[in-house]
């Protein structure tokens, strides 16, 4: 499934560069497709502070930090489009990094894969605990070791 995703994606990226390149020049293209990475990566910069913020302002107040997880790592792969070269990458990696369409994806991520996640047949959770400690137990509870003063 993600191999003719790519093979696609490489080929769209390549027509809108040539087609842009037709219109306003290879310079130009170019020179767009580095500020769009500059942008981006100063976004991508602030964003992640953001989020790495609001992560531990969610465990000082003893609550766990999923749905920042979630932002890191919707921030992770539009970092990594971003750093792909090409005008439809950058608008995705840019529509990733705006916290107001990040909330749709984590949604659209989880409405899509909350079904697999929690109705899996045949899985199995094993808690392994200490075994409770008998009062007049059989072991030899002494710790052996060294002691010196200086």
């Amino acid at each position: 499934m993600i191999f003719p995703l790519f093979v696609i994606m490489t080929l769209l990226e390549i027509y809108v560069l040539v087609s842009v390149g037709e219109s306003i020049g290879g310079l130009s293209t170019i020179l767009l497709v580095i500020i769009t990475a500059l942008i981006g990566s100063t976004l991508l910069k602030q964003q992640g502070w953001s989020t790495m913020a609001k992560a531990q302002n969610a465990m000082a107040n003893g609550q766990t930090p999923a749905f920042e997880m979630l932002e890191g790592l919707v921030i992770l792969i539009s970092g990594v489009l971003l750093l792909t070269p090409g005008f439809i990458t950058d608008a995705i990696g840019l529509l990733g990094l705006m916290p107001f369409s990040r909330v749709y994806f984590i949604d659209h991520i989880l409405s899509k894969n909350t079904e697999k996640l929690f109705s899996k047949k045949d899985s199995v959770f094993i808690h392994k605990s200490n075994p409770v400690k008998k009062k007049n137990s059989d072991k030899n509870d002494t710790i052996d070791g060294e002691f010196w003063e200086d």
